[in-house]
């Protein structure tokens, strides 16, 4: 049953319902005609019996009392001044109104009707005889014995039967008001009954409207919310099979063209994330700003930040970059630098309007790109010019200082041997022997500036390289007050020996002196895949930020008595060995350099 309700239409259903509810109240109809009948019958039998003996015994109850006010008035006044006409008269027209007013006497009071006639008769015939007579005490006898006696027999007959009509009224009312009130009270129910399969009857059949609407309602809002491809459940309601299989339909065909639009989306988004420029897309009416990966990893992937700068031109730092990303021109290949956490770039930018599909331009484009790298080999290709002609001048300086250098020598060590040694402090020999001696190593850097050596490669472990030097600078230096900590894992490294010693030494020599002899130094190793780490650590106070990013420029240095050329030679040495030299970091905790060298191909396979 309840399957084939739910395969009716809206339309069915409805008229359904209304032939019910038109049957409960057809029903009722035929129970209000029987009743009515009930009452015609009833009104019939008050009309015809009831009503008229009531009226009657009221009309009969009256005349008697008048009768017996007359009869008493006559015996008072010895049956004179017209008794009998005056009696006779009263009976006459009494029973013609109640004739006329309510018909004849009901059969049921015939008996009633004959005792009075008999009454009256009494006084029409045997008391008319004897006043006619003149015998007003025998008439005054007949009265007071016969028909008093009678006349009240009569009024209590009369009560009694009035009392049982006014009892059958009642009955007759009660009925009436009884079958009015069941009638009241079915119609009631019926109502009740009809108005609750009406109530329950609409609820369901809306309920099978509202709530599928409802249910497409929810499913429509996550469709148009994003979540395409979503199916709504075949409903049983004939008229919403067919909204649901199109919307189905359409949630379908919504997500093949939706996917179809995220792969070119994000087939374009690969292109040009893939790009190593940095692209910033800025739509003016939308005020919509968008990057690529290059321009996120630079920028910091900060949009509410650029478009402030763009929207307000206010900037703190790398003013020239954004700058030319805020304004309004157009404008190809200007380098300007950019400064961040994680270091200094060079980047080569440009802009461009941003066009729609009707040429109108609607915004423009900024893209960067990051030349970092060719700015730094062009700085190397600059410094290596500039070194190699540092070091032709340096060579022509270092021999012709060297003959005279080689005299003066060969003089002071003769001085320094025969004079006393009163008269060698009085000259200062030593200091002079001292100062010679840092010429002569000033000589000897700047010839191998000039031209290092080619290094003698060969199989050798660095913690017995540094084994060796250790010693040998400590004496050279005469400071017993740094302590070395040394944990160097032991890696066999393909490099020249004395060379690597040369770069180890310059780089120990300038901690301790920037230590002023106390504090620890720290050489520690670390490998990864095809790489030999070595790190050397100090305590000192650091390098001045001025000159961090210049201090293997040759003859840059902040100590008094510094050549500048240690770091550059150390740089040097390290490139003709593949290796890398790196200041890692420098505080007012102390300096750390970063050395790497390649760890040779057997060492690697072993790994």
């Amino acid at each position: 049953m309840k399957e084939w309700f739910s395969k009716m239409t809206f339309r069915s259903k409805i008229l359904s319902v209304l032939l019910i509810i038109t049957i409960f109240l057809g029903s009722f109809s035929i129970i209000v005609i029987q009743s009515l009948q009930e009452m015609n019958r009833i009104s019939d039998d008050l009309s015809n019996n009831s009503l008229p003996e009531h009226f009657w015994l009221s009309h009969w109850e009256q005349e008697l009392m008048s009768k017996e006010y007359i009869i008493e008035t006559a015996l008072n006044t010895d049956f004179c001044c017209g008794f009998l006409e005056t009696y006779e008269r009263h009976q006459s027209e009494s029973e013609e109104k109640v004739s006329d007013a309510h018909g004849e006497v009901p059969e049921s009071l015939h008996s009633l009707k004959r005792d009075i006639d008999l009454l009256d008769f009494t006084i029409t015939n045997n008391v008319r005889g004897l006043i006619e007579y003149n015998d007003y005490s025998a008439a005054a006898n007949l009265v007071e014995e016969d028909y008093l006696p009678q006349l009240e027999d009569l009024q209590s007959m009369i009560t009694l039967k009035r009392d049982d009509v006014i009892v059958s009224l009642e009955g007759h009312t009660d009925r009436v008001s009884s079958i009015i009130n069941e009638a009241l009270w079915l119609f009631l129910m019926i109502m009740t009954l009809a108005i609750l399969v009406g109530i329950i009857a609409s609820y369901r059949i809306s309920a099978g409207l509202t709530k599928p609407v409802d249910e497409i309602e929810g499913k429509l809002d996550q469709i148009a919310s994003g979540d395409y491809g979503l199916l709504l459940e075949n409903r049983g309601q004939i008229e919403l099979q067919s909204l649901t299989s199109s919307i189905n339909k359409m949630s379908l065909r919504l997500k093949e063209s939706f996917n179809t639009i995220i792969n070119d989306k994000v087939y374009h988004e690969q292109i040009l994330n893939s790009l190593p420029l940095g692209i910033v897309t800025y739509e003016k009416k939308t005020e919509e700003l968008s990057l690529n990966e290059t321009a996120k990893k630079f920028l910091d992937n900060d949009s509410e930040a650029i478009l402030d700068i763009i929207n307000q031109g206010i900037f703190t730092e790398n003013k020239a970059f954004w700058h030319m990303i805020s304004s309004p021109e157009i404008y190809q290949n200007i380098k300007i630098p950019f400064y961040s956490k994680e270091g200094d770039y060079y980047f080569l930018v440009s802009q461009s309007e941003l066009k729609d599909c009707q040429d109108d331009v609607i915004g423009k484009v900024f893209y960067f790109l990051d030349i970092t790298e060719t700015e730094e080999l062009e700085k190397k290709i600059q410094q290596t010019e500039k070194l190699a002609l540092v070091g032709e001048l340096s060579a022509g300086a270092a021999h012709e200082i060297r003959n005279p250098l080689a005299v003066i020598d060969g003089f002071l060590s003769l001085m320094n041997k025969s004079l006393s040694k009163k008269e060698r402090e009085q000259f200062h020999i030593p200091l002079l022997i001292k100062e010679l001696e840092r010429i002569n190593v000033i000589i000897e850097e700047m010839l191998m500036l000039t031209k290092p050596s080619a290094p003698k490669m060969e199989i050798t472990f660095l913690e017995d390289i540094i084994n060796d030097i250790l010693p040998l600078i400590n004496d050279s230096l005469g400071h017993e007050d740094v302590i070395f900590e040394l944990s160097i894992e032991r890696i066999p490294l393909y490099m020249d020996a004395e060379q690597i010693k040369q770069v180890f030494h310059n780089l120990i020599r300038n901690s301790i002196e920037a230590m002023a002899g106390k504090g620890e130094v720290t050489i520690h190793s670390d490998a990864d895949e095809g790489n030999y780490h070595i790190y050397i650590e100090d305590t000192g106070p650091g390098i001045p930020e001025k000159l961090q990013k210049n201090i293997f420029s040759p003859f840059l240095t902040s100590k008094d008595s510094g050549t500048g050329l240690g770091l550059t030679i150390a740089q040097r040495i390290m490139d003709t060995h593949n290796g890398k030299l790196t200041l890692v970091s420098s505080s007012e905790k102390g300096t750390c350099f970063q050395i790497t060298l390649p760890i040779p191909y057997h060492k690697k396979r072993i790994m």
